[in-house]
């Protein structure tokens, strides 16, 4: 009886795929070689090519194709005889399974139950067996083992020494070790090749370093949806808080910071800024916490852009080509208003208002958030608050670069002039900023009770640097005025440089007086009414220091490093790391949950810590023990000279019995 018909199919016999169907063809006209060489071109032992040469005994070389369908010569390696073969040493296993490993201990133990078990049943006869790893097969970090019985060489399946992402995707899982491993890397400053060197160096095996990259591309991804989906979260909880607080709903006041991954803003070698990515921070200022709810970046590095145009082909970022990581062209600004007015249509597509931002004096983010909200709420207006610590700063640099009388500061010689001037500029910083928290302090936050109260202290503060202190027991509120609790005693710098008064002239008084205004003038105080600041911006910027460094480039997971250094300052270093290996599938033994918590509490602690009024003063008193070691070193070393001069490369200061001593400066 004849059976069906046989399906026909596409593969017909001499077919090639990778040759485009061509069939094989040889000068001698063997078929038994072209029968082998199309099926083995490239894996050919020693005795395939002694059945190749005894069918075909005048054949040399075997024509193979290659992936463009070319024929090429197939060289042939000779085979290991004679002596050779005998002082060759034999492969073994053993120098493979050296080192240190990276296992999951509870499925170690169930591979080696499940290997005893097997072997029982398998092998009765074998009563003591001796179980040895026969193969190992890395996995990133991880590990598959096959055991076998060296006695009675029984073997066991393969079994996974580690857990696995669980994933609906075709193909293999990842493991739970290599994902974690790059959830850890974001919040440090080591990259893949440097974390490989790490694992080398602890003797274990390193993970491939493309493996790494793909995995470190995936996790920057997760990590970037679970911080939007947590800062999105922190916004509703500020509502919240201001309906508790019986506050306008949808009314938040905000601080924002931008940062660079450069340390100055244009270069000597190329054209435009030097900074070719860039981070702008939006903090809210409505409780302790300051949450960072919003975040803008600026990306112009594109690795795959970058290799593309080296290898000839014409390609543009951003957007140029699939998988591109630039949102600007490389030679485009970065822009801290554009950076703003993305802050703001994030915050105001959420139902968020902006009544206040408080930035720094160099900013335009403010700008920016104005011009997003009204093109969403027309007749909305944002306003925006100087920081006082920027203030603080600028009326320092203003008063260390015035051009103060000759006799005004008492000193020998221009170097030391210049150094009491530095010491009496950092005075009246530090002055100013302890009157406004004073006032501050006194009157509750009522900004008219401050302003009604601000002329009588300006006064007062320029009458105690002219040497008058009439009118600081009644008006100053950090000088008592009397001969042994005064400014010039308590003061950290001007009690410990010992400087007890100042020659001050009609021209000096003035300029002081302009000098005090920029931080206690009525304007200064209107600008920063509410006493807000951008510290917490700035905190976030030292700790995106660390996971992005200035000196590295990460092109394609910037994005992901910086989203979870905020979603760790948001949540707390152990609460913000359970939570990411939850959304990358990692789960956290109890162990390490239990160490985690105990990480947020070490960190709670500190914050607690640092702001305790015993603390703060220790501080202080440390930092003017201090700047009294320091005076104290110099008057006793003053007759030394130090190795630090000027124009010692000049010809006239070259040594004379060395005068070829620095030629090149000749």
């Amino acid at each position: 009886m004849d059976g069906p018909a046989r399906k026909k199919t596409q593969f017909k016999k001499g077919h090639t795929p990778w040759n485009k169907g061509i069939t094989l063809s040889d000068e001698h006209g063997s078929p038994q070689l072209q029968s082998v060489t199309a099926q083995r071109v490239v894996r050919m032992n020693a005795d395939e090519f002694h059945l190749v040469t005894k069918s075909s005994p005048s054949s040399e070389t075997i024509a193979t194709p290659d992936c463009e369908g070319t024929s090429k010569s197939l060289r042939l390696l000779r085979p290991i005889t004679g002596t050779t073969a005998s002082k060759s040493k034999p492969t073994t296993h053993s120098e493979h399974k050296e080192g240190m490993r990276i296992i999951d201990s509870k499925r170690m133990v169930e591979v080696w139950n499940t290997a005893f078990t097997c072997h029982s049943k398998a092998s009765p006869g074998c009563n003591q067996p001796e179980i040895n790893i026969l193969k190992e097969v890395k996995w990133g970090l991880c590990w598959k083992v096959t055991l076998q019985c060296v006695k009675c060489q029984f073997t066991a399946p393969e079994h996974k020494l580690y857990d696995e992402v669980k994933t609906d995707k075709p193909g293999p899982n990842a493991a739970t070790t290599n994902v974690g491993l790059a959830v850890g890397l974001q919040d440090t400053p080591v990259g893949n090749t440097r974390a490989r060197l790490l694992m080398a160096n602890m003797d274990i095996p390193p993970p491939c370093r493309s493996s790494m990259q793909r995995t470190s591309y995936r996790v920057s991804r997760a990590v970037t949806e679970l911080n939007n989906r947590d800062m999105a979260e922190k916004v509703e909880l500020l509502k919240d808080i201001n309906s508790r607080r019986g506050n306008k709903r949808d009314e938040i006041n905000i601080a924002m910071d931008g940062r660079y991954n450069s340390v100055t803003i244009t270069s000597r070698k190329k054209p435009g800024q030097n900074a070719s990515q860039a981070i702008g921070l939006a903090c809210e200022t409505m409780t302790d916490r300051k949450f960072i709810i919003s975040a803008c970046f600026q990306n112009k590095l594109c690795w795959t852009g970058a290799w593309l145009r080296n290898k000839g082909l014409k390609v543009t970022c951003p957007g140029g080509h699939p998988d591109c990581t630039a949102d600007l062209p490389p030679f485009a600004p970065l822009s801290e208003y554009e950076m703003g007015k993305h802050i703001g249509t994030d915050l105001g597509l959420q139902g968020v208002l902006i009544r206040y931002v408080t930035t720094d004096g160099d900013s335009r983010s403010s700008a920016g958030v104005n011009s997003a909200l009204k093109l969403l709420h027309p007749l909305w207006n944002v306003h925006r608050l100087a920081d006082p610590t920027h203030v603080a700063q600028s009326q320092f640099r203003k008063c260390y670069k015035a051009q103060f009388s000759a006799g005004m500061f008492h000193a020998s010689t221009r170097e030391k002039k210049r150094e009491v001037q530095k010491v009496f500029s950092q005075d009246m910083k530090a002055r100013c900023s302890l009157i406004l928290k004073e006032l501050m302090k006194l009157h509750a936050g009522d900004m008219n009770n401050v302003k009604k109260n601000l002329p009588k202290v300006l006064e007062s503060t320029l009458s105690r640097y002219a040497g008058d202190c009439g009118m600081c027991f009644r008006h100053s509120v950090v000088c008592s005025g009397r001969i042994t609790n005064n400014w010039w005693h308590r003061s950290l710098f001007l009690g410990t440089h010992r400087i007890t008064d100042l020659n001050m002239d009609e021209n000096d008084k003035v300029l002081v007086m302009e000098l005090l205004k920029i931080k206690l003038s009525l304007s200064a105080v209107e600008q920063m009414k509410l006493y807000t600041d951008t510290q917490k911006c700035e905190a976030t910027n030292r700790s995106l220091s660390v996971s992005l460094p200035k000196n590295v480039n990460y092109p394609r997971t910037m994005i992901g490093r910086a989203s979870s250094t905020i979603h760790r300052i948001n949540n707390g270093p152990g609460t913000s790391t359970i939570a990411k290996c939850q959304h990358t599938g990692v789960e956290l033994s109890a162990r390490v949950r239990h160490s985690l918590h105990q990480m947020d509490k070490e960190t709670e602690y500190h914050k607690r810590y640092v702001k305790r009024p015993q603390v703060c003063k220790n501080q202080l008193l440390q930092y003017g023990n201090k700047i009294a070691e320091h005076l104290k070193y110099r008057e006793s070393h003053a007759h030394e000279q130090t190795d630090n001069q000027r124009g010692l490369l000049s010809n006239h200061t070259q040594r004379a019995d060395n005068p070829s001593d620095h030629s090149y400066a000749q």
